[in-house]
């Protein structure tokens, strides 16, 4: 899996990163309702619209710009290019956010030797423990 991570450092990452995620947007969604008078007639299909959203934009940006999020910040991994091991490009990394949307794919960490997910699988990314 890269340099000593372990799965509970990646299940960590997961768990940060959701908290995360779902305390932006339930922020967000309480500042439309409290500024937008319109915002009451949004259904549920435009919350899940704004919820992949910024769930993309999450992981996306800060992925992209400083190969962590705010779980591997506590974990103290980060995202690498599996074949130099340096910040993988702005492709790979859209691929990696991308492969986030695939069903289940949180659960594909057990299914393979390497211990890896899919988002790292298809964007030959790894996630690697700070020295």
């Amino acid at each position: 899996m890269g340099r000593n991570v372990r799965i509970s450092d990646r299940l960590l990452n997961f768990i940060v990163d959701t908290i995360t995620f779902t305390v932006i947007v339930f922020i967000i969604i309480l500042v439309l309702k409290n500024f937008n008078k319109n915002f009451q007639e949004y259904n549920a299909n435009n919350n899940r619209i704004l919820a992949f959203t910024i769930y993309f934009s999450y992981y996306f940006f800060l992925e992209n710009l400083f190969s962590l999020t705010i779980g591997k910040l506590l974990t103290h991994t980060r995202v690498v290019d599996i074949t130099n091991l340096k910040r993988p490009s702005i492709i790979k990394i859209l691929i990696r956010t991308l492969c986030r949307f695939i069903p289940f794919e949180f659960i594909s960490i057990f299914f393979n030797d390497k211990k890896q997910m899919w988002h790292d699988i298809l964007s030959r990314t790894t996630v690697i423990k700070e020295q």
